[in-house]
């Protein structure tokens, strides 16, 4: 098989340690060697940049002039690719990811070439003490899904892979496009887009035999910070009215969102279930904020 030229687009805000991490399993654990990787500073200050150029000199460099959020980003270094490069596959991976499987390129790409009508794979997304965080999902009326069954070990198929570690291949970008950036600054531009390439008939591959350590923590932030509560409102919003049935629309605007503004998890790997819940402190000022979450207008002038 010859070889296909992949793109690996890495953003980052703030995350310096973990980027260099990442970056250092990157060129050691990867045996695949027809790949570029194309780092995006979404710091808006380049400093980030500055230092990654000179400490990786075989990684390229690109510095917001201003914090744009992850769709935008990983636009901008989707772009960058195309003009210089022009890959086969891009794979999107976070600036907290791990690499520790030394075929992994290998694996995606074998994977990637058996089928033409695959346009999205996904892998095996780790927590940093080996527990299971991601293997993909369903979209089930209402509900966005994820697989829990950790003994999966052939490929299947999914309609949706966590944008941690996200592998597309050119056509479907020719085909679909790149990530929606109404989603900017973060959440669901991942969902949204494996759902859009399933609407067009793109196959959407989990890959369990390929792990990745994702450095997030089980505990799911409170949320209680008011921009990230409304950042998750604004877009559940816009993700329900484009990808839900009118009912299912309905039941997850108008039920299940207010339950999030008045609940919130424990942890991640629980449900959302009686005894994985407790009030939020503030979940009458939280209401408001899915109350505002409606009208772009408001919104916006909070998200600034």
């Amino acid at each position: 098989m010859k070889n296909k030229k992949v793109a690996i687009i890495i953003c980052t805000y703030n995350q310096e340690k973990l980027l260099r991490e990442c970056l250092l399993s990157l060129k050691n654990k990867t045996l695949y060697k027809d790949y570029k990787v194309y780092f995006v500073d979404d710091s808006g200050k380049g400093e980030i940049a500055k230092k990654i150029k000179k400490e990786f000199k075989w990684v390229n460099e690109i510095a917001n002039k201003k914090n744009l959020g992850f769709s935008k980003s990983n636009n901008v270094g989707i772009k960058k690719a195309i003009k210089e490069y022009n890959p086969d596959y891009f794979v999107l991976l976070n600036d907290d990811c791990e690499i520790i499987d030394k075929n992994w390129l290998n694996k995606i790409i074998e994977t990637g070439e058996k089928d033409k009508n695959i346009g999205i794979l996904g892998c095996n997304i780790r927590y940093p003490d080996g527990s299971l965080q991601n293997l993909g999902g369903y979209l089930r009326k209402w509900k966005i899904d994820l697989e829990l069954k950790d003994n999966k070990k052939n490929n299947f198929e999914v309609d949706h892979v966590m944008g941690a570690c996200l592998i597309v291949k050119k056509e479907v970008i020719e085909d679909v496009g790149m990530l929606d950036e109404i989603y900017s600054p973060y959440l669901l531009e991942d969902t949204d887009y494996c759902l859009r390439a399933k609407k067009n008939m793109w196959k959407i591959i989990s890959i369990p035999d390929i792990k990745i350590i994702h450095k997030k923590g089980k505990s799911i932030d409170s949320q209680e910070d008011k921009r990230k509560l409304l950042i998750r409102f604004k877009n559940d919003i816009i993700f329900s009215r484009r990808h839900l049935s009118l009912f299912n629309r309905i039941f997850r605007i108008f039920i299940y969102l207010p339950l999030v503004a008045v609940f919130k998890k424990k942890k991640d790997t629980g449900g959302f279930s009686p005894s994985n819940l407790k009030f939020r402190t503030k979940f009458i000022r939280n209401l408001g904020i899915w109350f505002i979450s409606f009208f772009p207008a408001l919104y916006k002038k909070h998200l600034k």
